[in-house]
């Protein structure tokens, strides 16, 4: 049997069986307790009298821990419903994935085997007693303080729904955030872009699938995209003062920790040591009693988050989603895809933000704030870099993403220091 991950037994028990004080975990040809009521037995399979068993396969993620998990036999990989991968990367996963599946190599594409066994207390709190038995998959989620289980479900009616299981107390707190974003999204009757229906059960939330028939994506941005944007916006700018939004008193908070948080891992410190100081620099040079044009924001407004298809754009994973100011979204998107899948460095991105100005729906979201383009480009990096800065100087172990979101996050203040309003950050 492969050497499982550190961390793959205590998620599993959290996304099996939640609030449970103690699940037994087994690698192979180890016997179970005779005190266990619920175990994970990772490898070989055996039959246990008087238990129940699930058994699913899994694939890793590139550092050896669990990604998805799906029953064994399954026909289909139905797990990559919870992968929205863009760009030749994302292709070559999913079409090596359905191949493998569809030629019955299913075994040889897994990496490797683990078995749910449970007595009285059914898995993932009897969440699947309200779904006929047949097509699941179960994503693990993203590791860090967000971390959450995406598990993928059907009704009677054929009809794909996502449940998210909160795997942390900050994660939690963002699913609280997306069932209330979404029952007000609900109101908004938008017609260029389509949100899941929200339902909460027990400490998760169920969402409907919100992907077309016939779906595709992009990692750049199309007309659709801005024809959602300016949409929402119509329906929900306002002109408000700085100091008195939720995301101006979280910069704040975010710049005061990092200037007493310590590096937990391999990020170099006198890069970090730039972007926390030119970031306080920023902060300075704004004036929080000023006025700002703000809309509700998806907030982590990325390819892997939407799907182009039919009249509208489809979005879900609306969890942080809050009154931002405007063009958070785009400026948003053009950096999550330039950086993570397209790889550019930051001179690229710049000619692609500023390339917004020019567009005539960004034109007349802005409307007579069309001044403002810079000022709100600023905001952006504000609060976006304080916000992931924190977590990742927190994270152990480190994915290699944030040392290319650093690079560009260091580029990014480097430019506005050599800008026409250079004078913010001197």
């Amino acid at each position: 049997m492969k050497t499982r991950h550190a961390n793959d037994g205590a998620i599993l028990s959290s996304i099996f069986f939640p609030g449970q004080q103690y699940v037994a975990i087994l690698d192979d040809g180890a016997m179970p307790p005779s005190h266990a009521y619920s175990l994970l037995a990772f490898g070989k399979m055996r039959e246990l009298p008087g238990f129940q068993r699930l058994s699913f396969g899994y694939v890793n993620n590139p550092d050896g821990s669990i990604r998805w998990l799906y029953p064994t036999g399954s026909l289909q990989p139905h797990f990559l419903r919870l992968y929205n991968g863009a760009g030749w990367r994302g292709f070559l996963l999913k079409s090596g994935f359905s191949l493998a599946f569809r030629l019955g190599l299913e075994r040889m594409a897994r990496s490797g085997t683990v078995h749910v066994y449970f007595k009285n207390n059914p898995p993932l709190g009897g969440l699947l007693d309200h779904f006929p038995k047949g097509e699941m998959a179960i994503f693990t989620g993203t590791f860090g303080e967000n971390q959450k289980a995406v598990v993928a479900l059907q009704d009677q009616h054929g009809k794909a729904w996502f449940f998210k299981q909160p795997l942390t107390t900050a994660a939690a707190l963002l699913v609280q955030n997306e069932q209330e974003i979404l029952a007000s999204l609900s109101s908004l009757r938008l017609e260029k872009m389509a949100v899941p229906i929200g339902q909460p059960i027990a400490s998760g939330l169920l969402v409907s699938d919100v992907k077309p028939r016939k779906a595709t994506n992009s990692i750049d941005l199309q007309p659709a995209h801005f024809e959602a944007l300016a949409e929402l916006a119509q329906r929900t700018t306002q002109l408000l003062p700085l100091s008195g939004l939720p995301f101006w008193e979280e910069i704040n908070g975010n710049l005061a920790a990092l200037a007493h948080q310590p590096i937990l891992n391999e990020l170099p410190p006198d890069v970090v040591g730039r972007v926390i100081e030119q970031l306080l620099a920023l902060r300075e040079a704004l004036d929080g009693a000023q006025t700002v044009p703000t809309a509700l924001a998806h907030g982590d407004f990325t390819p892997w988050n939407m799907y182009l298809g039919g009249d509208r754009l489809q979005v879900y994973d609306w969890e942080l989603s809050e009154r931002l100011p405007l063009l958070f979204d785009a400026f948003h998107f053009i950096f999550q895809s330039s950086v993570l899948v397209k790889r550019l460095p930051y001179t690229d991105i710049h000619a692609a933000v500023f390339s917004l100005k020019n567009n005539t729906a960004v034109q007349a979201m802005l409307g007579t704030a069309h001044r403002r383009f810079e000022e709100l480009y600023q905001l952006y990096l504000l609060r976006n870099i304080s916000y992931y800065l924190l977590k990742y100087l927190r994270q152990t172990p480190l994915h290699r993403q944030a040392h290319w979101q650093l690079a560009a996050w260091e580029g990014a203040l480097e430019a506005l220091a050599h800008s026409p309003y250079s004078s913010i950050l001197r």
